[in-house]
Order: C-alpha cells, then structure tokens, then sequence
C-alpha cells in the first residue's frame, strides 16, 4: 500500500496520507490511524473492553440535540447488556467538533458522537473515525441509499444515518390562485411562472433565492448530479464549476438579473416577514423548513401548501438534499459492536424515532420511518395535507453521488460570503463560486494536502 512506501513522520504525515491516496487507500488508512494501532490491536482492546465491563458494554456518547438523551434513556431501560452516557456538548461548528478531535488526539473520545454529514469528511482526514462497515452491513438495507452514502466513504461505513434533509417547493396557495398557477413540474416552468407573477406585481417575488445558506446551494447543484470533491489518486479535485453547478448558477443569475426572486439573506426576520405577508410566493427548501415556516409566519396557517422539487427535465425524479445527520463511531472505541447496535435502535426503533420527530423535528433517515403515525398526520398549517408523502418521495430520489470536502467549515463561510453579496447584486454568482473554488483548494492545501482545480 502506498503509505507503507513511506516513513510515519506524526500526525501530519499520517493525516496527509490518509486523504492523498486513493479513496480505498483512505479508508485503510484512517482504519490504521497514528495513535491507535492497526486493526486487530482494536478488535483485541475491544474484547479487553468487553471482558472489563462485566458483560455490558459501556458507551459514551456526545451530541447537542436534546431529544437525543430521552432516546439514550429508553435505550438504557429496555438494553442491559448495553450503557448509554450521553453528555451534551456545543453544536458542532460552535465547539463541539473541536472537543471532539481533541478528545480523540488525547485518546479518551467518546464512542459515538452526533455529526452532519458535511463533516464527517474532515474528521476522515484527521484519522477520527472508526470503520464499522463489518458491524453495520447487516442494518445498511433498512435506510435510503442516500442518507446511508453520507455516512460512508468508498464503501466503508464511518457511523448510522439518523436523519435526511429532503427537499420541496413550498408555495403560497392565494397567490398562485391569484394567477392561476399550478406547483411547476419543472424549473422551466418554474422560471416562466416567475416572470409572470413578477410582472403583474413587481412587489412580489415568485421565490426566494437562498444561495447566501451555503447548504441550499449545495442542495441545489445536488439535484442536477453536481459533485464538488472527488478525492482521486493522491489528491483531492474540487469542482464548483463543474457542469451541473454551472447549470444552477447560470438559471438563478438570470432570475436575479430580473429580479423575480428575492435575494434577502436567509432566516432573518425580514426573510420570514415575507413569507408571512406572501411578498414571496414561493421558496425550494428542506423538509426542517417546515417548522420555521410555522413558527416564524404563523399568520400565514393555511395559505402555504408543499409540492414536489420542480425538475430539469420533463418527468425527471431528482432531488436534492439539504442538511441531515448522523452517528458517527470515532477512533478508539472499544466496543464497536454495541455502538453499531445502539446507533442503529436510536435511528430506526419506532418509539425512539417518534421521539425525535416530534421533539427534535427530523425526517428519518430509515425508511420505515416514513410510516410511523406521527409522519402520517395531516398538518393544519398546510391546510391539512398530508406533507410528509411529498418528502418521502422526495428523500428516496436524491443522487447518491455527492462528496463533501476535508474543509467545510471554511467552504460554508466563503460560500455564505461570496455567493451572498453576489445574490445581493454585488458581483455575479460564477465569479463567486469560482472564488470559492480556489479558496477551498488552498485551504485543503494549508491542512499539507495535495488539492488542484478539476
């Protein structure tokens, strides 16, 4: 293998390797890791741990999500051989990840550890994670092929997918009625339709653009088979121009141009009061929207319904993805096996996932979850439909091709930047993404990764 040609010179060495080879070599690498040993010394320290326990497996496990710790206590009272601790920690971006490298450089990181799918990519760089792709083949058929491709790399599994982000059109059912519109099927008509609504009401936007939330953009190149990381050979190629994101960018620049979509920056209270006050007739986003529509447009109950994701292509089914989590298993754990299990009955019991639907408002990434009561009640704010069997549709057509890159966290901060003054009217969208684009690729090579345009 191609590291085993080379001298371990610390963390840095073995972090570059990890990512610098192919992605199989990757994956063995990141098994193989600089401070833990190779995987049968883990497979030994996990019989010593078992052994240890007494017969119940003990697991610590770090999140911020606080249904997360009723699901843990119903575990814990109907699982004796296996022991939850969940202990809360920051949001990811605001700590949590950082306590968690850190936990896993010090050798004392908890087993399990809520994570978005969109960094599961740089903790792999960091040599954090633990392969479990043994212990989880078994579950892999009970969850969308998408959500469960956001917890592996190279066809190793890193974790169990709890929940997805599938996405829709919502739209303002007065004023579509206004103008006599139905919910486009694609995003041809979805341009003409703005144009018409614009026109005889200048005041009003047709939708709104939210390219200035890194994950919306990202969620749409993801529907047109966009992919802007592709680790190959010993380096990482990342693309934002890439013909699917170029095709994205080049539609919503000429609805800017007109200006019949909105370019407010997303989630302030100006961005809602629109929605409540139905000057934005429209808005493609996530199934999470759903709840932030209720909450911050409460005014406008009943006058919002939700249709499928408009198309490229007349009858095409795709979608895109925007946001969503797993449970990622990190380096050192000793007792794989029992987290594969618990991580698995948190993201796929029936009773557990009630819980964080109705506390924590997630989509499950199960499939089975689709069918559980409280995914099956009609809801008063959308005039009493039956919301949820759009978005299953919609998170079974998701590409399973997209790849997050090693440096998220500052792709997230120049694409909210970038993409946000150009939707403004401060530059232009492609100007914006290629910028990123070479931000991004120095910022893989800062981290002594090789990373080139591609």
């Amino acid at each position: 293998m191609w590291a085993s040609t080379r001298p371990r010179r610390g963390r840095q060495t073995a972090r570059r390797a990890a990512v610098a080879v192919t992605l199989a070599a990757l994956t063995a690498l990141t098994a193989c890791g600089s401070d833990s040993g190779d995987n049968k010394d883990g497979a030994d320290k996990a019989a010593q741990g078992d052994k240890a326990s007494g017969g119940t497996a003990q697991l610590d496990f770090w999140g911020w999500n606080p249904a997360y710790e009723k699901a843990v206590s119903a575990f814990n009272a109907s699982h004796p051989d296996i022991r939850v601790a969940y202990n809360k920690v920051e949001p990811g971006s605001k700590g949590g990840y950082a306590k968690m490298l850190a936990a896993v450089k010090a050798n004392n990181a908890p087993c399990l550890a809520q994570m978005g799918y969109e960094t599961l990519p740089s903790f792999l760089v960091e040599g954090a994670l633990q392969d479990v792709d043994k212990e989880a083949a078994a579950i892999k058929a009970k969850y969308s092929a998408g959500a469960w491709s956001q917890m592996s790399v190279a066809g190793k599994t890193y974790g169990i997918p709890v929940d997805t982000g599938p996405v829709a059109m919502f739209y303002r059912t007065d004023v579509f009625a206004k103008h006599n519109l139905t919910p486009p099927k694609t995003w041809d008509e979805f341009a003409r339709q703005a144009d018409t609504v614009h026109t005889a009401d200048p005041s009003v936007a047709y939708s709104a653009f939210g390219g200035n939330d890194p994950w919306w953009y990202a969620g749409m190149a993801w529907q047109n088979g966009g992919s802007w990381f592709k680790p190959e050979g010993e380096t990482w190629k990342v693309s934002m121009t890439e013909p699917g994101t170029r095709k994205v960018t080049q539609y919503w620049q000429q609805l800017l141009d007109k200006k019949a979509v909105s370019s407010d920056p997303t989630f302030t209270p100006d961005w809602y009061k629109r929605f409540g006050d139905g000057s934005v007739a429209s808005y493609v986003g996530p199934v999470w929207f759903t709840a932030l529509l209720e909450e911050n447009a409460k005014d406008a109950a009943g006058k919002w319904a939700v249709a499928p994701m408009p198309q490229w292509d007349a009858g095409g089914k795709a979608t895109g993805n925007i946001g969503g989590s797993g449970t990622a298993v990190l380096k050192g754990c000793k007792n794989t096996k029992a987290a594969v299990a618990f991580a698995d009955w948190m993201s796929s019991d029936p009773a557990s996932l009630t819980t964080l639907v109705e506390d924590a408002g997630i989509y499950p990434a199960a499939t089975a979850g689709a069918s559980l009561d409280a995914m099956q009640q009609p809801s008063a704010y959308f005039g009493n439909a039956k919301i949820y069997d759009i978005f299953k549709d919609s998170a079974a057509q998701a590409p399973t091709g997209w790849q997050w890159g090693p440096t998220m966290t500052q792709v997230s901060a120049d694409l909210t930047d970038r993409v946000g003054k150009a939707g403004a009217g401060n530059g232009r969208l492609a100007d914006a993404l290629t910028g990123v684009q070479g931000t991004t690729i120095k910022a893989i090579q800062d981290k002594g990764l090789k990373a080139a345009a591609g």
